[in-house]
């Protein structure tokens, strides 16, 4: 009897540790902006209903307060309870006085450096004049400068002959691990920019879930419909939370012109900006540039469009002269070059000019 006497006990002594209200937060989501300090997560297994006020607070690495915030009376159903920004228009917010709180007040993010997050929950109790219980939490993150989301292809105002263009940009840094993207393609109409588009015209392409920073054109949506024009936009995120957008970019589908075809006996100068055409090379790629210095080994690379993180690899080692350099590059035999693939050829000179070409391979 005894022994189950203290086997009881004990249940309940543990029962009544694991009740309790956990605070869950992700500061390299969240922690970048002063609204973000409200997507906290409260998981309350007290089982009860509780009320209490929430203090959040934050300190940079030196330990010097940048912002504090009282929210109060803050209910907590049994569960799970996410918080939104909306609870900062109730609550009382309090800077302190050093250079990342200044600018925080001013911008509404944190700037680089280091920052420790402190979320306290004090529960009220259950009996009139009780003592409060505490629940908190702190977290540490590092914030550095993050840079854009850009679009890569197809590039701004673009014109192309493919009704079925696939999608590739480049994602922002530092990459977050369950980082996802949404990209979203729509048409243009007549005395319509491309913002409005976005906001009000039915979208070809809206797909979220995207784990990669390129899309091949889906097998289920339409052809894209010759000599109109498309704006598109990618917006990545983490779980609920956007995290940044690109910029929207346009694009139309004109097909007047033939793609020019490389002839054998043809090289294509190379130019500082893209020529809006891709050029066809069966088998092997001529280009010509000249160079105004020394002879010297070319710098040069070839991305994949379709998969622009991925550098084409065993390129042939390729030399300079000084003067006109007309150069020819047998791509049948490199197995990341594939056949219907648009890809751009990116060279520096000695200079350190960078001239492009783009084109796509078809084998002989």
């Amino acid at each position: 009897m005894k022994n189950f006497l203290l086997y009881f006990v004990l249940l309940v002594i543990t029962v009544q540790a694991k009740a309790q209200v956990t605070i869950n937060f992700i500061p390299s989501v969240a922690g970048q902006t002063l609204e973000g300090l409200s997507l906290v997560q409260l998981v309350n297994t007290t089982g009860s209903n509780l009320q209490g006020q929430l203090t959040i607070t934050v300190k940079d690495g030196s330990g010097a307060g940048v912002v504090s915030i009282v929210v109060p009376r803050l209910p907590i159903r049994l569960g799970v309870n996410s918080l939104n920004k909306g609870i900062l228009s109730g609550s009382r917010i309090r800077f302190g006085e050093s250079p990342s709180a200044a600018a925080l007040s001013q911008t509404g993010r944190f700037s680089e450096g280091e920052y420790e997050y402190c979320y306290e929950l004090a529960a009220e109790s259950a009996k009139p004049g009780g003592i409060p219980t505490i629940y908190e939490n702190c977290f540490q993150q590092t914030l550095q400068p993050t840079t854009p989301l850009m679009l890569i292809d197809p590039y701004d105002q673009a014109e192309i002959c493919n009704t079925r263009p696939n999608f590739s940009w480049q994602p922002p840094m530092p990459l977050q691990r369950d980082m996802r993207y949404r990209i979203v393609v729509a048409p243009v109409m007549e005395k319509q920019d491309a913002v409005e588009a976005l906001a009000n015209n039915r979208p070809v392409i809206n797909i979220a879930d995207v784990r990669h920073n390129n899309l091949i054109y889906p097998v289920q949506v339409p052809d894209l419909v010759k000599e109109q024009r498309y704006a598109w936009q990618v917006t990545a995120y983490t779980g609920k939370v956007m995290l940044t957008q690109s910029e929207i970019w346009t694009f139309t589908i004109h097909c007047e012109e033939s793609i020019p075809v490389q002839q054998a006996d043809s090289y294509r100068e190379l130019k500082v900006e893209a020529d809006k055409n891709f050029y066809l090379a069966p088998g092997t790629l001529r280009f010509s540039f000249y160079n105004y210095r020394q002879a010297g080994r070319l710098e040069y690379e070839i991305i994949d469009l379709s998969n622009p993180d991925v550098p084409v690899k065993k390129l042939p080692r390729v030399n300079m002269q000084a003067g006109l350099n007309k150069i020819a590059l047998d791509l049948q035999d490199n197995a990341d070059i594939k056949d219907g693939n648009q890809y751009i050829l990116k060279v520096k000179n000695v200079t350190n000019q960078e001239l492009t070409l783009r084109f796509i391979y078809r084998e002989k």
